[in-house]
Order: structure tokens, then sequence, then C-alpha cells
């Protein structure tokens, strides 16, 4: 069917191009030519080789390159709908996602979701545990002994009783 479609577009398309009087230029091939052999030779281009002051002479604007409404409603019938048209006929082509479809989709997302979540989990205990054996950070049950701290000499001069009971 594809193959069908193609075919006809090709057609419509030669067809149009003839109407205007499009045709293959063989200017640009034997330009393009050229170039490729100057550059293979190492030499540079002196001067513009294709004449450019008559490119788009041809496609000014005028009213007979104008696609006519006929034309415009073969190419595109849904754009020259209403636009309720064009509406209804994007929701009859659209294909929606059956129940059982979006049940699977959503049960491997949380699937990768609790698989992801353990595997992050798994990895922060691991790394915890390491770290903590190494001596990294202490362990949660740790008490850290600091009697054989002495306070710098002048440290409890501006404090009254009730701190130093706070101390001790």
């Amino acid at each position: 069917a594809n193959k069908n479609s193609y075919d006809d577009m090709r057609a419509k398309i030669r067809a149009r191009a003839s109407e205007m009087g499009v045709e293959k230029s063989v200017a640009t091939v034997e330009a393009i030519k050229a170039a490729t052999n100057r550059a293979q030779a190492g030499e540079s281009a002196k001067e513009n080789q294709v004449d450019l002051s008559k490119f788009g002479a041809d496609f000014l604007d005028s009213e007979e390159d104008e696609l006519t409404d006929e034309q415009k409603k073969e190419i595109d019938p849904v754009s020259q709908a209403s636009l309720i048209d064009q509406v209804m006929n994007e929701v009859k082509n659209t294909r929606f996602p059956t129940t059982v479809a979006t049940l699977k989709q959503a049960s491997l997302m949380v699937t990768i979701f609790l698989v992801t979540a353990g595997l992050i989990l798994k990895v922060d205990e691991v790394l915890r545990i390491q770290i903590t054996d190494w001596g990294f950070i202490p362990r949660p049950n740790d008490i850290g002994d600091y009697s054989d701290l002495a306070l710098p000499e002048g440290f409890t001069e501006l404090m009254n009783d009730a701190d130093l009971e706070k101390l001790n």
C-alpha cells in the first residue's frame, strides 16, 4: 500500500514540475564536477563559475505559482476541513492503549522502581558498613571517650558554678 502511495506522490510531483516547467539542472551537475576536479587538483575557485544572478528570477511570487483551492484540497483534505472535523479525524485515527497494555506498562514501571530502590539501599548499606570498618565514621552505638582531654588554661574563668557542674 505504501509503495503505491509513494508512486502516486512521485507521479503528482513530476506532473506538477512539468506544469511549472521545472527541469533537472545540467549546469549544477557540471559545476559540481568542475569544483570537485579543482579541489582534487589543489586549485581554488578564483571566481564564481555559476551565474547566480538569474537564480530565483523565475521563482518570484506570482499568482500562477500559487496552489488553487482544489489543489490544496487534493494535497491535504484534512486542513481544509472545519476545526471540529479536524479534531474528529485526529481522534478517529488515534490508537489509544488498551487496559492490558496500560497495566503492563505500569507494572514494568513499578518493578523498575522497586529494583532500583532496593539496589540503591543495598549499596548504601554495604558502603556504610565498609566505611565504618575503616574508621572514617563512628558506629552508631560508639560512645566517644573524652576523659583524657584537658581543657585549655583559662577555659573556666568566666563560668559560674552551674556551668562548672555541667562540665563534670
